[in-house]
């Protein structure tokens, strides 16, 4: 078995939401009868605030620093949301709290081309959800995540490796008590190394049978099995800001990783959503929710962030947002297929993409397609209906509804809302003061009899002096007037 241990060191800070201007930020945690520094941002650091250091000192240093207490919950949350993004990679995936997660990959290297693509890719998702790591593969899940912590980010091949790279671990990083500890260090021992050429026994004695336990899993001289992570049914995260946020750009800005985390979640399961609801946590204890719909199932990050984009741009806050909250509960299956060389497109030429960035500027109900109906007559001939795009087949080829479809009958796309009255000379139509010269073919239409809106017209082809064509018709009974129906 092949172990990939991730550790987060910054995990306490970077559980929060990035924040975009970079405001010193740092985390507080108890620590005895004080409150002390625990970790603090790069913004915070170069005013001087450093870990161990008291509130009061960096607040003296900054006014304008952000001290927030650690919050484990929020942590562990962040955890189950990486190890739920993990499944893409594997399907076994284990937590190791306070900060890390297993993965066994010995069955996804064939799939991803072996070790060095298979961690290149997934060292590359870890920085874009802007997670700080320290990464071990070994053949023992406890071996990989002690080299992990103590921030040894190598491959160990086999056990002979692990055990001579384990053997240079400070005893500060193994589950010890604090007395236990310092007896091995009045002693003289200081690294793993020298603890394991005690002999075992009297080890035993000393340190418990339960630690012995632990380094014999840690060698792999003994099983050591691990809690499989179970993902949630649906994907349901929220994320707590640094501050309170005033823009929607701002919002953007922190939602790029909740889309990430909801894209891992999404290939892990083959699947897409078209449905994304936003919840947004206000400061003043109140929430508010918007959702963005797509016309066909999506998944892939930078075009959801796009949508997203879009639709934020017409979204008014109604109080500043302390929290944000993404919930994804219908998945669709999305096969996997091959992608275009000039995009995806139509036979009119229109980019679901396209469709979509409308629809998530101007709204759901913003786009219309239209759509022939069986009727001769023109104005009834057509209705307009929502857009939607599908697949079509296994092979995952996309269908966009028709704008029109080409019936082979010489009719203008551009018809007026209602027929326009012409003026006739010697018998034959004008149109702004001209004569219009007629094609000699006509269609007669005559129709509609059984709603009470029958027509009878024979429909020409015209085209005025200045070279425009015009569809008009000539009514077959009455006063056998001139109408313009519509331009070409």
């Amino acid at each position: 078995m092949r172990w990939l241990a991730i550790h987060f060191p910054l995990l306490a800070l970077e559980s929060l939401a990035s924040e975009e201007a970079g405001a010193p930020l740092a985390i507080t945690e108890q620590q005895g009868s004080r409150k002390r520094i625990l970790m603090c941002n790069k913004a915070a650091a170069a005013l001087g605030i450093a870990p161990g250091m008291r509130p009061g000192a960096a607040r003296a240093l900054s006014s304008g620093v952000h001290l927030l207490p650690r919050d484990e919950r929020r942590e562990l949350t962040a955890l189950e949301a990486v190890a739920d993004w993990s499944g893409c990679f594997t399907s076994q995936v284990s937590l190791d709290p306070p900060s890390g997660i297993l993965l066994e990959l010995a069955g996804s290297l064939r799939l991803f081309g072996g070790v060095d693509p298979l961690l290149s890719r997934l060292g590359r998702g870890l920085e874009e959800l802007e997670y700080s790591t320290q990464r071990c593969l070994a053949p023992t899940p406890g071996g990989a995540m002690l080299l992990a912590r103590e921030g040894r980010e190598t491959l160990v091949r086999d056990r002979r490796m692990l055990r001579r790279m384990l053997a240079a671990v400070s005893l500060q990083w193994l589950p010890l008590e604090r007395a236990g500890r310092e007896a091995l260090q009045s002693m003289g021992l200081e690294t793993l190394g020298d603890l394991l050429q005690l002999p075992g026994a009297g080890l035993g004695r000393r340190l418990g049978p339960e630690f012995m336990v632990y380094l014999e899993r840690l060698l792999g001289q003994s099983p050591d099995p691990r809690p499989q992570f179970k993902p949630p049914e649906r994907f349901q995260r929220r994320l707590e800001l640094p501050a309170e946020v005033g823009s929607t750009s701002a919002l953007l800005f922190a939602a790029r990783r909740l889309i990430l985390e909801l894209a891992g979640f999404l290939g892990a399961r083959q699947a897409a959503t078209q449905c994304l609801e936003w919840v947004l946590f206000h400061a003043d204890g109140k929430a508010s929710r918007f959702q963005l719909r797509l016309m066909m199932p999506e998944r892939e990050p930078m075009r959801l962030q796009m949508l997203l984009r879009e639709r934020l741009e017409r979204l008014t806050l109604a109080a500043p947002v302390r929290e944000i909250g993404l919930l994804v509960e219908a998945l669709e299956p999305l096969p996997e297929r091959p992608l275009s060389l000039f995009g995806e497109a139509d036979v009119s030429g229109v980019t679901p993409l396209l469709l979509q960035r409308l629809q998530a500027r101007l709204g759901d109900d913003s786009l219309s397609a239209i759509q022939q109906v069986a009727d001769h007559r023109p104005e009834h001939a057509w209705r307009k209906h929502r857009v939607s795009v599908r697949f079509t087949n296994a092979a995952g080829e996309i269908d966009v509804d028709p704008m029109f479809t080409d019936t082979g009958l010489q009719r203008p796309l551009w018809l007026l809302p209602e027929p326009e009255p012409l003026l006739a000379k010697d018998g034959w139509p004008c149109w702004r003061g001209g004569r219009l010269h007629l094609a000699p073919e006509r269609e007669r239409i005559e129709s509609g009899w059984w709603d009470g809106e029958a027509v009878s017209r024979d429909y020409f082809i015209a085209r005025a002096p200045g070279g425009e064509r015009l569809w008009i018709y000539r009514e077959l009974h009455g006063a056998r007037r001139w109408f313009l129906q519509g331009f070409f």
